[in-house]
């Protein structure tokens, strides 16, 4: 990213009158601190290599297997040089058809690795024979420096010829071995342990935490070769990791005290013996931790040093302090930024709640160009709680009311208007009036309209989806922009399903948080809940099923005509299609995949009040400015990258506002012939009057997205009284009005 204004001048005298304070620093006046606590810089490392990082590096030496697992190398960082070898074993051959070689690669402690080779042979039906089995003790240089021939009876037992069992083995520092097997069906486990010499020195009494669900543990060892086992605890939205301590001859099994919560569905990963001092390393969500005598200590933070959250998917910690992260498909070698580089970077801070992909790509995009500015994003979504999930939002916004203003703010959920009534947010208008190489001409002029506050764009997207519903003309009409009413009314005139139904909750609060935007006036602070076609939305809830086994039931016995999948569309079963497009190429496939070429309306979205064709420019994010921040320039300066007709050309799950990227766009779409559609499939080329339908859809959209995390919580409860049978869809209705006004 080329930046045209890095203020150099300024920023040398900012940082003159600003003291320091070794996190990046703060402007005068700013209350929201940020930091770049364990911020790292990296760069692409191991391009096309075709080997698999699995063992640890004395900072000049990387260890490697190949991707089949039967060839290993020792590679040169600095050189690139490599020396590849086989295991002894494997040097030996000799096998016959269909023998072959599983081997297992284990770090050893001391500096040196093993490998357990066992050569096998198929019996089919998934039966394997061992023949032989060794385990072979490699020095820095590969050389094998010792061999052990393995009993081939090491590690049996009777539970190995049930079907459900898993086992895994591991190796202590001391050359002790354990070995876990667990009953996939009924979690059942079992821990034994072996001495040096493959002997059984009996079963590890353990008692582990009474949340744990049963899956399969997971076992590594530390830098002093202590080995841990790790296990899945909790219920769903609960989950935590938890560790133990095992100790092969003593046959104990300690709790660590050490839980570790899920981010997400994203738990505690790739365990890994430490350097540095720590005992071990583990990867989260948010970043890469190292524990030494049982105390945590946050090492990498992901978001500080340029990767998305969870990115990272294995990790190797070098000798020297260094790390190699995989991140995607590529490799990266990463150090900490010196604290010379942290002390002379201008902190922009970013609030957010739970913000988008796409807005920490943009993010990450504009940190990795090393501007001299760096942008932090304060992500509220940490102060969310299971029995506050949008206490985020209220968090975000009082601080806000308090002074507490980030440099830039992404207003997603939050009630914007309110907010742009205290003066909070500056003009986008005057930035790109201001600047000589910017013209507002190049964009669609509806989109930034649809966003307007009293003639002002106080927030904007550089990108948005449209979300519209999608019905057979035969059945609908050519008629774009139907209402809630004329809808629901079609539906019952031809004996059709709206659309496919889900249980009456599921239903509910997905249309309530898009029905937000057809029942709102952002422009006049008027709502219309009580009108009589949302009165006859929410009798068509009561009439749905109150959870998946009685929907179940009643689509197996025939009470809706839907069916199930695109035939329904096709059959005439379900009127409304309200997949959002992406691309322009998703008209094409709709199309064809779910209308089967039948002749198409874009009937919008259903609305009570709307100004234009029922389609609404959904942004995958919107950001506004502090009005009061001094970095307005270096702001302006992101938010122009992103809007550059380059940048928008190469959207690929949003549609651009560039108009020349627009019209790139449909051109690339008239020349494809598959597109992702429940898989890749083949859908023939857009054609040129598709895209005029597309091209004229876009520029009759009137309405912007809106959504209130507090005013969904409202809609929500209403509906949950009205499904008790607390209230009639009248009452519910005149409740809703009255508590969103």
């Amino acid at each position: 990213m080329k930046k045209t204004k890095l203020f150099a001048f300024a920023l040398a005298l900012t940082l003159a009158a600003v003291p320091l304070n070794g996190c990046g620093f703060q402007k005068e006046g700013e209350t929201l601190e940020l930091t770049m606590d364990n911020s790292w810089r990296s760069e692409e490392f191991l391009k096309n290599f075709r080997y698999d990082i699995f063992h640890y590096t004395d900072g000049e030496y990387l260890y490697c297997s190949e991707i089949k697992k039967k060839k290993y190398c020792r590679y040169n960082i600095e050189t690139g040089e490599k020396i590849e070898f086989e295991t002894k074993i494997g040097q030996e051959g000799g096998f016959k058809s269909p023998e072959r070689l599983s081997n297992r690669v284990m770090q050893m402690p001391d500096g040196r690795f093993g490998i357990f080779v066992q050569v096998v042979q198929g019996l089919g039906g998934g039966k394997t024979e061992t023949h032989k089995q060794m385990f072979e003790i490699y020095d820095e240089n590969m050389n094998c420096v010792e061999t052990h021939e393995v009993p081939l009876d090491f590690g049996k037992s009777e539970l190995d010829e049930q079907d459900n069992i898993v086992k895994n083995e591991i190796m202590d520092g001391k050359g002790n071995w354990i070995i876990w097997r667990s009953n996939w069906q009924t979690g059942e486990l079992w821990i034994d342990s072996y001495n040096s010499n493959f002997e059984h020195l009996g079963s590890i009494d353990y008692s582990i935490s009474s949340a744990w669900n049963g899956g399969h543990p997971g076992m590594f060892t530390d830098a002093n070769g202590t080995v841990y086992m790790t296990i899945t605890c909790g219920t769903y939205g609960e989950y935590y990791e938890k560790i133990y301590r095992l100790d092969a001859e003593k046959r104990t099994c300690e709790d660590t005290g050490i839980n570790i919560p899920f981010d997400g569905d994203y738990g505690a990963s790739g365990f890994i013996a430490g350097t540095q001092g720590y005992d071990y390393y583990y990867a989260t969500y948010y970043g890469l931790f190292g524990v030494k005598d049982d105390e945590r200590t946050k090492v990498i933070d992901w978001i500080n040093s340029d990767f998305m959250p969870g990115e990272v998917q294995t990790f190797l910690p070098m000798d020297d302090g260094r790390f190699i992260l995989h991140a995607g498909r590529k490799k990266y070698l990463a150090e900490p930024r010196t604290q010379e580089e942290i002390d002379n970077t201008q902190i922009i801070s970013l609030a957010s709640v739970e913000h988008s992909d796409d807005l920490m790509e943009a993010v990450i995009d504009y940190n990795r160009e090393e501007s001299g500015y760096r942008i932090i994003i304060k992500d509220y979504s940490e102060y969310n709680t299971v029995e506050d999930p949008e206490l985020g939002y209220t968090t975000m916004k009082q601080d806000m009311l308090d002074g507490k203003v980030a440099d830039i703010i992404c207003p997603d959920g939050v009630n914007f208007e309110s907010l742009a009534s205290k003066g909070l947010f500056a003009d986008w208008y005057d930035f790109m009036d201001a600047d000589e190489e910017f013209s507002r001409d190049n964009y669609l002029q509806n989109y930034f309209e649809t966003m307007e506050t009293d003639e002002k764009l106080q927030r904007l997207g550089f990108s948005y989806v449209i979300e519209t519903g999608t019905a057979m003309t035969k059945i609908a009409g050519e008629e774009q922009g139907l209402s809630l009413g004329a809808l629901l009314d079609l539906a019952k005139e031809q004996k059709i399903d709206v659309l496919e139904y889900q249980t009456a909750l599921r239903f509910a609060d997905k249309w309530m948080r898009n029905l937000q935007t057809g029942c709102i006036n952002r422009k006049t602070a008027e709502c219309c809940f009580d009108s009589p076609e949302f009165v006859q939305f929410l009798e068509l809830i009561t009439t749905l099923e109150a959870d998946q086994d009685a929907m179940d039931r009643a689509l197996e016995s025939g009470k809706y005509t839907q069916g199930h999948g695109p035939h329904a569309y096709r059959n005439g079963g379900i009127l409304l299609n309200i997949e959002p497009f992406r691309q322009p190429i998703n008209l094409r496939a709709r199309r064809r995949h779910t209308f089967f070429d039948a002749d198409i309306t874009l009937s919008g979205y259903p609305m009570v009040q709307d100004e234009g064709n029922g389609g609404i420019f959904h942004p995958v994010f919107t950001i506004c400015i502090n009005a009061q921040s001094s970095e307005h320039e270096a702001i302006w300066d992101f938010m122009k990258f992103f809007l550059t007709e380059d940048y928008q050309k190469h959207l690929t799950e949003s549609m651009p506002i560039h108009k020349n990227a627009l019209e790139y766009k449909y051109e690339e779409a008239e020349k494809m012939v598959t597109a992702n559609v429940g898989g890749e499939v083949f859908i023939g080329e857009l054609e040129s009057w598709e895209s005029d339908i597309l091209r004229d859809y876009v520029d009759g959209i009137r309405t912007c997205w809106y959504f209130d995390a507090q005013i969904h919580d409202i809609l929500m409860e209403e509906v949950e009284k009205l499904l008790a049978g607390d209230q009639t869809p009248q009452e519910c209705a005149e409740m809703m009005q009255s508590r969103v006004s």
